[in-house]
């Protein structure tokens, strides 16, 4: 099983995954990722607010770029 450290972007691109994250106290976090096999590939029961925060940023950030880049495809046909 892979940890927070290990995990790189190419492993999230490279198969479909479900990500399940769980508010543990106030101030921690648990995330699982499960492969399309439905086996856990990363489990995490102690990640910090702060960190859980900026990746969630950095995911609506990187959403919305991807959004972008579609639009602008689009309307280039």
């Amino acid at each position: 099983m892979k940890t927070l450290s290990d995990i790189t972007l190419y492993d999230l691109m490279a198969e479909d995954m479900d990500v399940w994250v769980r508010k543990r106290t106030s101030n921690t976090f648990e995330i699982q990722i499960d492969d399309e096999n439905g086996e856990t590939l990363l489990e995490d029961d102690s990640i910090h607010e702060f960190a859980v925060d900026s990746f969630a940023r950095f995911c609506k950030y990187f959403l919305f770029s991807y959004n972008n880049a579609n639009k602008k495809e689009l309307e280039l046909c």
